[in-house]
C-alpha cells in the first residue's frame, strides 16, 4: 500500500521545488526562441560563414547528450569570466539546449511557406528583413508551433539533469527526500505526477494557442 499521508507530508516541499522547475523552464524557453530567431534569421539572411557556424551550433546541440551539454556550460563560463550562480546556470544550459533545435523548427517552417509570397514582398519593395518579418514569421509562428512546444516539453524534462550541477529544482530534491527518508515509490510517484502537470499545462496552452491562430 502507497503511504499517503507521507505523500502528503513531503507535498510542499515538492511543490516548492516544482516552482524552481517551472521558472527555469520558462525562463529557458522565452530566451530559447528570441535566440532561436536571431539565428534562425541569420541562417536565412546570413553569409556562408554564419550559416555554416549556426549549423556547427545545431549539429553540436542534437548530436551531445543533453547531460554533456549542462556540463560544458557548467564549466565553461566560469572560464570565459562570466560567473553566475546554479539557478542562472541552469537557464543558460537549457536555452543553449533548447535554441539548438528552435532554429531549425523555425527555419524549416519558413521554407516551407509558399515561395510566391516572398516573391511578392520582395517585388512591393519590403527587402529581405522586412518580409521575413512581417509576412514570412507570422505564418511560420503557426506552423512551427507543434514542434516547438514538443521541445519545449523536452526542455523541461532536461531540467531534471540540472540536478548534477546543484540546482534545486524537482528531481534533485525528491533525490534528497528519498535518500532522507528511505522511501521511494511514492516520492517517485508525486515526482512523476508533478512533471505530467507541468507538462500538461504547457501542451494545453499550445492547443488553445493553436485553436486561436486558426480561427
Amino acid at each position: 500500500m502507497l503511504d499517503f499521508e507521507f505523500m502528503l507530508e513531503i507535498l510542499p516541499k515538492m511543490l516548492w521545488a516544482a516552482l524552481v522547475t517551472i521558472e527555469i523552464s520558462a525562463l529557458s524557453i522565452i530566451f530559447s526562441i528570441f535566440l532561436g530567431v536571431a539565428f534562425a534569421t541569420c541562417k536565412l539572411l546570413g553569409g556562408p560563414v554564419s550559416k555554416a557556424a549556426i549549423q556547427a551550433f545545431v549539429e553540436f546541440t542534437r548530436g551531445v547528450p543533453q547531460l554533456v551539454q549542462i556540463a560544458i556550460i557548467y564549466f565553461a563560463l566560469p572560464r570565459a569570466g562570466l560567473t553566475l550562480n546554479e539557478f542562472w546556470t541552469g537557464v543558460a544550459a537549457l536555452t543553449f539546449i533548447g535554441a539548438g533545435y528552435s532554429i531549425e523548427i523555425i527555419r524549416g517552417a519558413v521554407e516551407s511557406l509558399d515561395k510566391g509570397q516572398r516573391e511578392t514582398a520582395l517585388s512591393l519593395g519590403l527587402g529581405e528583413f522586412k518580409t521575413l518579418f512581417l509576412v514570412l514569421y507570422p505564418q511560420a509562428a503557426r506552423r512551427s508551433l507543434p514542434p516547438l512546444t514538443n521541445e519545449f516539453a523536452n526542455v523541461i524534462k532536461a531540467s531534471a539533469l540540472l540536478s548534477v550541477i546543484s540546482v534545486n529544482e524537482l528531481t534533485k530534491v525528491a533525490n534528497e527526500i528519498i535518500f532522507e527518508y528511505f522511501v521511494v515509490v511514492e516520492v517517485l510517484l508525486e515526482l512523476a505526477f508533478l512533471y505530467i502537470i507541468i507538462i500538461g499545462s504547457l501542451l494545453l496552452l499550445s492547443r488553445n494557442l493553436e485553436k486561436r491562430t486558426k480561427a
